[in-house]
């Protein structure tokens, strides 16, 4: 699946039954123009098992995008991972521009004012085919999927040595770190902004309406993050909003 020569870079994402329609019908469509403008291969990987909230399915679900980036690294220079709910708006900036050339990853950071959180997403991760990136994700690993709906993420935060705040992350914050978070850049939040709009209980299985509500907004984002909301609504929303922006431009 990921057979391309060393030197190419790849857009990838994954999904199971669930999310399947939603990352092809979707996703996968907003990824290619702007990877045909930015020289990316896009690899869209259907996975046999998912889930809703932390269940098992959805746990091993998450935690194949460390398995998958690992797989990338090996065959591909740089590796930009976006979750099957995310939608790609813009096409004029390469996301590699935001990779400092002695770091090897980048993320943006999350950051929730009623929870008194910031923390990286890893919905939009770019890695950096390199040694450190291969420990980095050993270091993920042994970390392992983490309770609660952040099976990856949650691993991710352990293994920078950042302050996870309580059970459910609350006042979560840089802590102390250590050398990956020093190697570790950071894209501007408009290539991970959470969709703000329309957020109803029903419509979510992660955390709540109001958690939303104040949340920084980037007029205008490069990609619109679908987080938190169940696989029907998710379709909805981002069918809806691929309907009103039109084709991606420039």
């Amino acid at each position: 699946m990921l057979a391309e020569s060393k030197g190419r870079r790849v857009l990838l994402s994954a999904a199971g039954p669930k999310m399947r329609d939603v990352m092809h019908d979707l996703a996968l469509p907003s990824f290619r123009a702007y990877a045909q403008r930015w020289g990316y291969h896009v690899a869209g990987v259907d996975l046999t098992v998912d889930g809703a909230c932390a269940d098992a399915g959805a746990q091993r679900a998450k935690w194949v995008k460390v398995r998958l980036l690992r797989e990338a690294l090996m065959t591909y220079s740089l590796a930009v991972w976006i979750d099957a709910d995310v939608l790609v708006l813009r096409t004029d900036e390469d996301i590699a521009t935001h990779l400092h050339p002695e770091h090897f990853q980048a993320l943006a950071l999350e950051q929730v004012p009623s929870e008194h959180r910031i923390n990286p997403n890893t919905g939009v991760w770019v890695m950096r085919s390199c040694p450190e990136a291969v420990a980095f994700l050993d270091a993920v690993e042994a970390a392992g999927p983490q309770p609660g709906p952040w099976a990856d993420q949650g691993a991710v935060l352990a293994a920078l040595n950042w302050d996870r705040g309580d059970e459910q992350y609350r006042w979560a914050r840089p802590g102390t770190g250590n050398q990956f978070l020093a190697h570790t850049s950071w894209l501007p939040s408009g290539w991970n902004q959470p969709y703000l709009e329309h957020r109803v209980a029903d419509e979510l299985y992660n955390g709540n309406a109001d958690s939303y509500r104040d949340r920084p907004s980037v007029a205008d984002p490069h990609a619109l993050h679908f987080m938190g909301m169940t696989p029907v609504a998710r379709y909805r929303r981002m069918a809806d909003t691929v309907i009103s922006l039109g084709p991606v431009g420039v």
